[in-house]
C-alpha cells in the first residue's frame, strides 16, 4: 500500500484535510500528485513551481532546480501559513531561502522579509547567520532588506531585554531541527550584526526613520549600544528624527497574521461587536509568552503603518482610537505601559507641519478627547506622561520638541480632528493642575493668565460627544 504523502502544516480539528480546496497546502500537494519527481522534461508545466516546493519542503535530497522558475518557487513557499509549517518543513523552508539568497533569485527578498517579520522562531538563527553572510550584497542591491533586518533585530533586542525570549515547541524526532540554534541563544552575535551593521553602513539604515532612534533609546544601557549611541545618534539623532517611520517599517515587528487580524478588526468589525474579536486577537497574539512586549510596535503600526479611508471612518466600524485604548488597558507591566505611550506620541515630539501626516497623531488625540465622559483618568494619564516627555525626553533638545508639540495641536485643530482646543483646556472633568499646565503650553502664557484661562466654562462633555458621536466602549464592550 503506498503510504501517504508527507505532510507540511499541522492539523488541528477545525483545519481542512490537505486533499480539500480550501487548505493552504492543496495547491502544493495537488502538483506533487501530479508531478511526484519534477524534471526537466515538466518545465512547460504550470504545476511545476508548487510541486518544486513540495519536494524541496518534504524530501531531504531535493535541490534547488530549475532556475527560469525560482520565482514561482518563492511564491509558493510564500503561500503557505508559516505558524502553521511542521518543524521539519519549517527547517527546509529556511534553507530554501538560503538557496534562494545565495543565487541572487527572484523572490528571495520578500523571503527574506516574511521570515524577519516572524522571529523569534524555532531556528531563526540560520536567518541571523544567512543575512550576515550576504550583508554586503545587500546593502549594495537590496539596501532595504538590509534595514529592514536591522529594524527587525533592534525590535527583537528591545521587547526582549528585561524579559526572556519565548520559547517554542522543538521538534524532537528530526536531527536536522534538533541542531537548529535559536536566537535567543545567540545573543552576543546579535547585538554584534546590529551595531556593525549600523557602524557601517548608518546611512542606509536611515531608511528606518525616526523608529530608529526610538529603538536604540530603549538600548541605550546594553554596552554595546552606549558608545554606538555616544558616536551616531547624540549628534545626529534630531536630523533622523525629521524623518517619519515610513509604513513598510512600522509593519515589521508584527507577524503578517498580527497585520491582518488587526486590520480586519478596523475595517470590518462594527462598534459593540468588537469584544470578540479582540479577546480572540489577545489570546492568539497577547496571553503568550513574549505576547504583551508586542504591544508598544502593535500601537506604533496602528498610528503609522495603517491610515484608514474617509469611507472606512464613516462606516461605523470599530476607530484607531478604541482599539490603542484596549491595548493599552490590556498592558499590565507597568515598563511596557511607558512604551506604548512613548509610541502613540513619537510622533508629536518631531512634528513639522511641512512633512508631518495628520494621520499619525489623530488617535492619540481621539483617544484623549473620547475617554473624556468615562474614563477621564486615560485622559489625565496621556496628558501627563505627554508633559513628561516634552522635560525630559531629549533636554537639549527640548525647546524644538515644544515647537513641535505645538504645531501637532495646532494641526489637528486645522484639519478638523476636533474644532476647538477647548475641548481640553476648559473641561472641568480633567485634573486642574494639568489643565493649567496645557493652558500655559499652548499660549506660552504666565500662571495667572493660565489659571484665568482654565475658568472659563463649557458644556465639554457635551460638545465631546457630539463631535464625535461615538460611544467610548473600548474598555467594556
Amino acid at each position: 500500500m503506498t503510504p501517504p504523502p508527507p505532510r507540511l502544516l499541522a492539523g488541528g480539528d477545525h483545519s481542512p484535510p490537505p486533499t480539500s480546496t480550501s487548505s493552504p497546502e492543496h495547491p502544493l500537494l495537488s502538483a506533487h500528485l501530479l508531478l511526484p519527481d519534477p524534471s526537466p522534461s515538466d518545465l512547460s508545466s504550470p504545476h511545476l513551481p508548487h510541486a518544486l516546493a513540495f519536494s524541496f519542503l518534504t524530501h531531504p535530497a531535493a535541490g534547488g532546480r530549475f532556475p527560469a522558475f525560482y520565482h514561482s518557487f518563492a511564491s509558493a513557499l510564500l503561500s503557505l501559513p508559516f505558524p502553521l509549517l511542521l518543524p521539519h518543513p519549517r527547517a527546509r523552508l529556511l534553507l530554501a531561502a538560503t538557496e534562494l539568497t545565495r543565487a541572487a533569485a527572484p523572490g528571495f527578498a520578500p523571503l527574506l522579509l516574511s521570515l524577519l517579520r516572524r522571529v523569534p522562531f524555532p531556528g531563526d538563527a540560520r536567518l541571523l547567520d544567512l543575512i550576515r553572510e550576504h550583508s554586503s550584497f545587500l546593502v549594495a542591491e537590496e539596501p532595504q532588506l538590509i534595514a529592514s533586518a536591522v529594524f527587525a533585530f533592534l525590535r527583537l533586542l528591545a521587547r526582549n531585554r528585561l524579559a526572556p525570549f519565548p520559547r517554542s515547541a522543538e521538534c524532537s524526532n528530526c536531527e536536522e531541527c534538533k541542531s537548529a540554534k535559536n536566537l535567543e541563544e545567540c545573543g552576543e552575535k546579535l547585538v554584534s550584526f546590529c551595531v556593525s551593521v549600523l557602524r557601517d553602513n548608518f546611512q542606509v539604515c536611515t531608511l528606518i526613520g525616526r523608529d530608529l532612534v526610538r529603538s536604540l533609546h530603549e538600548l541605550v544601557l546594553v554596552p554595546e549600544f552606549q558608545g554606538l549611541w555616544k558616536d551616531l545618534i547624540l549628534g545626529r539623532g534630531g536630523d533622523i528624527c525629521r524623518f517619519a517611520s515610513p509604513g513598510w517599517c512600522t509593519a515589521l515587528p508584527i507577524s503578517p497574521e498580527m497585520e491582518t487580524q488587526l486590520l480586519f478588526l478596523m475595517n470590518n468589525v462594527k462598534w459593540g461587536s468588537q469584544k470578540r474579536y479582540q479577546l480572540w486577537f489577545a489570546r492568539k497574539h497577547l496571553m503568550v509568552p513574549g505576547g504583551e512586549e508586542r504591544i508598544p510596535d502593535i500601537v506604533r503600526f496602528i498610528c503609522c503603518g495603517y491610515h484608514p479611508t474617509n469611507e472606512v471612518i464613516q462606516s461605523g466600524v470599530i476607530a484607531r482610537w478604541a482599539v490603542i485604548g484596549w491595548l493599552l488597558t490590556s498592558c499590565s507591566k507597568g515598563y511596557i505601559v511607558a512604551n506604548a505611550k512613548l509610541a502613540l506620541f513619537y510622533d508629536w515630539l518631531f512634528f513639522d507641519e511641512s512633512k508631518g501626516n495628520v494621520m499619525n497623531i489623530e488617535p492619540t488625540m481621539l483617544l484623549m478627547l473620547n475617554s473624556i465622559s468615562q474614563y477621564v483618568d486615560i485622559t489625565n494619564m496621556l496628558l501627563e506622561f505627554l508633559f513628561l516627555l516634552i522635560e525630559n525626553y531629549e533636554v537639549r533638545r527640548k525647546e524644538a520638541i515644544e515647537q513641535s508639540v505645538r504645531c501637532a495641536f495646532t494641526m489637528l485643530v486645522k484639519k478638523g480632528v476636533l474644532p476647538s482646543l477647548e475641548l481640553l483646556t476648559c473641561c472641568e472633568k480633567l485634573s486642574p493642575l494639568l489643565r493649567q499646565k496645557l493652558v500655559a503650553f499652548l499660549s506660552s502664557s504666565t500662571p495667572v493668565a493660565a489659571v484665568e484661562a482654565c475658568l472659563k466654562p463649557i458644556d465639554d462633555v457635551s460638545k465631546a460627544a457630539e463631535l464625535m458621536k461615538k460611544r467610548v466602549c473600548f474598555i467594556n464592550n
